[in-house]
């Protein structure tokens, strides 16, 4: 037996049951909210361009108004949804070496006294900027 997938509604937790596709005017029976609606889709997300994590989606004024979107999926319950700036942050992170967030990671320097301009210079420059 498949495990039938859950949807609530954004406004007020209501979960739904979806037994046909949803149409574009329905609203929730428990608020009256419009349910093909931005906030409803699971690619609205706040932090993201236009709120909308699907880059050739069209500008939508009112987001919880009922829309014409071609990409509305509706939102699963408990489905994550990725947040843009933390994704872009990690990649950041990713890039410059931050590991763990303890800071940048330190260069390491090769072999035992090799090096050692170097690190005196990042000692004083550490020092100016008060890097510890």
């Amino acid at each position: 037996m498949t495990e039938e997938l859950r949807h609530e509604c954004y406004k007020c937790g209501e979960e739904l049951v979806f037994e046909v596709k949803i149409a574009r005017l329905d609203t929730c029976p428990n608020c009256g909210s419009y349910l093909h609606s931005c906030r409803n889709c699971r690619f609205w997300s706040p932090s993201a361009h236009n709120q909308c994590l699907e880059n050739q989606g069209e500008f939508v004024r009112d987001r919880e108004a009922a829309n014409f979107c071609g990409h509305f999926q509706f939102r699963v319950v408990g489905e994550e949804i990725p947040d843009a700036a933390k994704e872009a942050k990690s990649k950041l992170d990713a890039l410059f070496g931050k590991a763990g967030g303890d800071g940048p990671a330190k260069p390491s320097w090769g072999l035992p006294g090799e090096g050692d301009k170097e690190r005196e210079a990042m000692s004083k420059l550490d020092a100016l900027f008060k890097k510890r």
